[in-house]
């Protein structure tokens, strides 16, 4: 179910009363700030004490772990490359592109920017995009056993469908046209074995993306033919825990014509987790709180990308169904026939040239579609068999210069224009059908932005960048939003920066368009409004060593949210304003024997700015740890992750405990497999090693306030190429 509109599945002629508001205390969607904090320095003290017990075990633990992987892979380490030789922006200050639209060292960006690399994704055994944002420093993701969704610096609305986070594939956007939601899970279009790197951009990005880069942007970046150069052929099996299996076949080679080609197919199906208990189920009418066969998951993906010259066309295809196990939205429990399904079609074309000295061209055309449909079943009486069909249908197209020719300048002007030429969502019975219940909306609506950024080299060790956007919205109104940056660079190793900037979340055409009996068509809603001010330190003291410190301060307005303005009438308002101070630490560190280091603390104090109260599900501290190595001779490669996240609220009040989560994975290694075997791979992972028991917090589509994740688990991958 999509975003707080799945409200309108309950409000039906049967009347939500009825069937929803006996058991929910509280309406989706309702502003999550509300939940009052007795002695908030107690609390906090508490919280701070915990953590550092804490990371004080994990981290004696993880020491032992790395001693003794080192103790293996040190013997040989001469036989390792000699990182020394490398350039140090190949090392740990790799180029990035995300942040500015042009490729920039990341001293450079105005972003205290994270990439993770297709290294990394096979060291850690990240199975979904969600894994990989997990494993970024400030964020944390919840998932409701249906979708992920994504949190960063303390603010993380239940139920949100990432539509303040813009999710991009190369540059295209894939936020939906209809819920403005970004895929996280397996229903994101591209398997992760085929990506290269992912940039992570926190931060206000409107001023050269528009809508919905609102706390940042996430690229995914995706491998090409020559990646595959000399073996083209990758076959691919993997099975893991809760009945999975998946299947990849690609194809990848570059021609001595110009021609890049990529093409991929993969089949994923997961039976789920079975004997899963919700206690507020537990009756013999809810089969005691136990449901069976219905937490399955299954997908389909393609991919293809052709590159010429300057020439670049990629389309993705992917098709996704996943069953609901929790009794979302008072569904019939247990029912295997309750589902979601999502299906997500681009093509994507580009151009990018050098047109003349110092002019670069840069310009795309594509076409979207997405398709929701679900099916739901209510136990009134009758048993009533309920679907859903949503679909957004789009086009656009994007220009932008970049010119050199003024000395000390690089500027960029860009348009954008995007046409949503079909957005509906419909929603009606079918078992027994009914002509009288039928919710829907079909509209169409466009926006078009321009946008100019200059990166002016004030001195050799001082750049300021600015960047300013313009966006006409034909469903509301327009929206300027400026970022600016002064980067100060006193040695080669070491960058201070200063940035502001501003972004804006424009309502999704299912806040905008929907009404019922108790739902009131909104009127003159606003885009939300967010500023966000960071101050940025970034050292490298040495090549195989980089710390980097950020303080953030952020402001947000106009937040949307479903609003009860009189007895059972409700309607989406610009209702809400929150604010949060901030701080994170990262370190990388690489040693020549090729192992790698990332670890990372964030700190956030979020709260509602109308009576200065914690806000619901915002983690005050989050801990990561990226640990891998080469051992025996580089015929084994292991990778160790630790999470750690502190307790958050629900939206009753209650609190989730803090929680910690460890993952290992062992990979192959380049010397493992000789001769015919010569291209084979084998990796395990073992995911939440410990078998803690934690959950993530959800809204009030459930009876639940907090939903149970999985315990211990195991994937076994097996990868041929040839």
């Amino acid at each position: 179910m999509k975003n707080c509109i799945q409200q309108k599945r309950m409000n039906r002629k049967h009347g939500p009363a009825k069937h929803m508001l006996e058991i929910m205390p509280e309406h989706p969607c309702r502003n999550h700030s509300a939940n009052t904090l007795s002695d908030k320095q107690q609390r906090q003290a508490v919280e701070v004490s915990r953590f550092v017990r804490t990371c004080y075990r994990y981290i004696s633990s993880i020491t032992f772990i790395a001693a003794l992987s080192f103790s293996s892979a040190s013997v040989h380490s001469e036989e390792a490359p000699d990182l020394t030789e490398l350039p140090i922006e190949n090392v740990l200050n790799m180029e990035v592109y995300s942040a500015s639209k042009f490729t920039q060292k990341k001293t450079e960006a105005p972003s205290a920017v994270t990439v993770i690399t297709a290294q990394n994704i096979k060291d850690y055994g990240y199975r979904t995009l969600a894994d990989i944002v997990q494993s970024i420093r400030g964020v944390y993701v919840d998932y409701d056993r249906n979708y992920s969704a994504v949190g960063t610096r303390g603010f993380s609305v239940s139920g949100d469908a990432n539509t303040r986070m813009l999710l991009l594939v190369d540059g295209y956007r894939i936020n939906d046209a209809t819920y403005d939601s970004g895929p996280l899970g397996s229903e994101f279009p591209v398997d992760v074995d085929l990506i290269e790197r992912v940039e992570y951009l926190p931060g206000a990005g409107s001023a050269i993306y528009g809508n919905n880069a609102f706390f940042g942007v996430i690229n995914v970046i995706t491998k090409s033919g020559k990646d595959y150069q000399g073996k083209g052929v990758e076959l691919s099996g993997r099975l893991a825990s809760y009945g999975t299996d998946q299947e990849r076949l690609s194809y990848g080679k570059h021609f001595d014509s110009g021609l890049d080609l990529l093409v991929s197919a993969t089949r994923y199906d997961s039976q789920g987790q079975n004997g899963l208990y919700f206690l507020e189920f537990d009756a013999p009418e809810t089969h005691n709180g136990i449901t069976n066969h219905t937490d399955y998951d299954n997908a389909e993906r393609l991919f293809g990308k052709f590159s010429w010259q300057h020439f670049t066309l990629e389309s993705g295809y992917s098709k996704r169904n996943k069953g609901i196990p929790t009794g979302e939205y008072a569904t019939l429990f247990n029912d295997t026939r309750n589902q979601n399904a999502d299906q997500h079609v681009f093509i994507n074309f580009t151009y990018a040239n050098q047109i003349a000295e110092h002019l670069d061209l840069y310009a795309r055309a594509y076409h979207g579609r997405y398709d929701y449909p679900g099916t739901f079943i209510y136990d009134f009486p009758p048993l009533v068999v309920s679907k859903e069909l949503g679909l957004g249908r789009w086009w656009g197209s994007e220009v932008r210069l970049s010119s050199t020719h003024i000395d000390g300048h690089k500027l960029m002007i860009g348009g954008e224009f995007q046409d949503n030429y079909h957005l509906s969502d419909h929603i009606f019975d079918v078992d027994p059908p009914d002509s009288d219940f039928d919710l829907s909306f079909q509209r169409s609506n466009h926006r078009y932005g321009i946008y100019v950024q200059d990166e002016i080299a004030l001195r050799d060790d001082l750049i300021f960048n600015a960047g300013l956007r313009y966006d006409s919205l034909s469903y509301a109104g327009a929206a300027i939003n400026p970022r600016l940056a002064l980067i100060y660079q006193p040695r080669d190793n070491a960058a201070f920066k200063l940035l502001y900037g501003s972004s804006f979340r424009a309502p999704s055409a299912s806040e905008l368009y929907y009404t019922d009996g108790i739902t009131l068509t909104s009127v003159n809603l606003k885009p939300e409004h967010i500023k966000t001010y960071e101050a940025i330190i970034e050292y490298q003291p040495s090549r195989f060593l980089r710390l980097t410190a950020v303080g953030f301060h952020y402001q947000i307005d106009n937040l949307i949210q479903y609003t009860n303005i009189g007895e059972d009438i409700n309607r989406y308002m610009n209702a809400g304003a929150n604010e949060a101070w901030g701080a994170e630490f990262e370190v990388e560190k690489l040693w020549d024997n090729g192992a790698r280091l990332r670890t990372s603390y964030t700190y956030t104090d979020a709260y509602d700015t109308g009576n200065n109260q914690a806000l619901i599900n915002s983690p005050n501290n989050l801990f990561k740890f990226n640990f891998s190595t080469p051992l025996f001779r580089r015929w084994l490669r292991t990778g160790i992750e630790a999470q750690y996240t502190s307790s958050r609220l629900g939206r009753n009040g209650a609190k989730t405990g803090g929680y910690s989560l460890f993952n290992l994975s062992l990979t192959s290694g380049e010397k493992l497999f000789d001769g015919r075997l010569k291209g084979l791979e084998i990796s395990g992972s073992v995911y939440n090693l410990l078998d803690h028991a934690y959950a993530s917090v959800v809204d009030d589509a459930y009876i639940q306030e907090f939903i149970t994740q999985n315990g211990r688990n195991f994937r076994l991958v097996f990868s041929y190429r040839f």
